[in-house]
């Protein structure tokens, strides 16, 4: 009986492994590239404005959400305008910054203001 039970709980364990090992949403839609382009984006934004784990997640999605969206954007405004161009491009980086501030708590907020003026490429004076 003991055999029968140890067999049973083997074979689970073996069926139930290729799912625990299974990739997330949206895992291998995006390219290494892509990916790399995203983890540094996060790290670089992380090391300067100090995200918990959950922020890290979500602002790495949010830069994969970006990149995919402005790769889609070149793409398909190919022939456009560059006034089009701009303008679609404009709406995407308003987007990214909106959803950005949703996920940033107050103290982040001030930080990343404050990281975006100065590294802003053209400041007024």
């Amino acid at each position: 009986m003991k055999n029968l039970f140890l067999a049973t709980c083997i074979a689970a364990g073996v069926s139930f492994a290729p799912a625990a090992n299974a990739a997330g949403p949206g895992d291998g839609s995006y390219s290494q590239a892509m990916m790399s382009r995203a983890t540094t984006l996060t790290r670089a934004l992380a090391d300067r404005i100090h995200f918990n784990e959950a922020q890290y997640l979500a602002v790495k999605q949010l830069h994969l959400n970006m990149l995919t969206e402005r790769r889609d954007l070149e793409i398909l405004l190919n022939g456009a305008s560059a006034e089009e161009r701009d303008a679609q491009l404009s709406w995407a980086q308003q987007r990214y910054e909106s959803e950005l501030m949703f996920l940033l708590k107050p103290h982040q907020l001030l930080a990343y203001q404050a990281l975006r003026t100065n590294f802003t490429a053209h400041r007024l004076k």
